[in-house]
């Protein structure tokens, strides 16, 4: 395998939340595109030291380090050359950034970076910028209650929310699954099959590992947002082989919905998450309280069941 070139870059905010990008010049390898500034690591210098060097050439800014936290790792194979992405997301600078080496540069608000035009490298960098840090995912409740569920969730630090029903029927999923996207639309993934989450006109879909190894196109699925739950690195590669947007990665450690599950423990889990080019999500035995500890390992966020309830830790 071609050697992997290793690069530090950045996705700087500013006040407004707000992500700088810049345009590549055309004579550079994919040139043309926008990305997310940065360059590359210099053998036996340290990724952030080499981050901040390269955003000081390119943009003329001194970045904070306290502020500097992993985004995500992103591995990418072209024809022609093969990359490491290390990418942190950086949210206080001194300088006003400009074009050091004559490059247009620009501030892009969230809703609209999908209107650039990225290296295939970014896609995971948008994507993980894109997606939420916390996840909550249904327990049994009888079909009344999930849009009390869904509330207290979204007030308790959930930022979406995966429905997970398979108790209930079908139909009953689809009529709670439609209600949820309508009252929090964007926000919702139906954890289900492509025909179903197609009818219910849900955003995102969420396929269990069965049905994520016996997908064959993901393009079967018509919404904006497709993951699935994984376990190995046979499903992690699968997922990636299909272009899905994020997975879950499971269990990092005990819980008490699948005591038998052995957990794979954080080292693990960080060789996992940073073998693939995808956001991933930690699940199992993690909440809120660990959502530090899941980025520092590689992870998107964390995603659960419990810890979203008042009273539930």
């Amino acid at each position: 395998m071609t050697k992997l070139i290793h690069v530090a870059a950045a996705a700087i905010f500013d006040d407004q939340d707000r992500v700088l990008l810049a345009l590549r010049d055309k004579s550079q390898h994919q040139g043309g595109l926008w990305e997310f500034p940065g360059g590359k690591v210099e053998a036996g210098e340290p990724v952030i030291a080499a981050l901040a060097r390269e955003l000081n050439e390119e943009l003329g800014i001194d970045i904070d380090q306290a502020s500097v936290k992993p985004l995500i790792q992103v591995p990418y194979h072209y024809p022609d050359k093969s990359v490491l992405l290390d990418v942190f997301s950086v949210t206080a600078f001194t300088g006003e950034p400009f074009g050091r080496e004559g490059q247009p540069i620009e501030w892009v608000s969230h809703t609209a970076l999908e209107q650039y035009q990225f290296p295939a490298a970014n896609k995971p960098i948008l994507n993980s910028l894109l997606l939420p840090k916390s996840l909550a995912i249904t327990p049994k409740l009888p079909v009344s209650e999930y849009q009390n569920y869904a509330e207290q969730a979204f007030a308790n630090g959930a930022q979406w929310l995966m429905l997970r029903a398979k108790h209930i029927t079908d139909a009953e999923q689809a009529e709670v699954a439609a209600q949820l996207q309508q009252s929090f639309p964007g926000r919702i993934v139906w954890n289900s099959n492509a025909s179903q989450a197609n009818d219910a006109a849900v955003d995102g879909l969420h396929l269990n590992s069965q049905r994520l190894m016996t997908l064959e196109d993901r393009s079967e699925f018509r919404g904006r947002w497709i993951g699935a739950s994984c376990h190995n690195a046979e499903q992690l590669e699968h997922a990636l082989r299909l272009g899905l947007d994020y997975v879950t990665l499971s269990p990092v450690n005990h819980t008490q919905s699948h005591p038998n599950d052995i957990p794979m423990g954080w080292e693990q889990f960080k060789a996992l998450a940073n073998s693939v080019p995808l956001p991933v999500y930690a699940l199992g035995g993690v909440g809120l309280e660990s959502l530090e500890e899941a980025v520092e390992n590689g992870a998107q966020g964390v995603a659960g069941i419990s810890g979203f309830r008042a009273g539930e830790a």
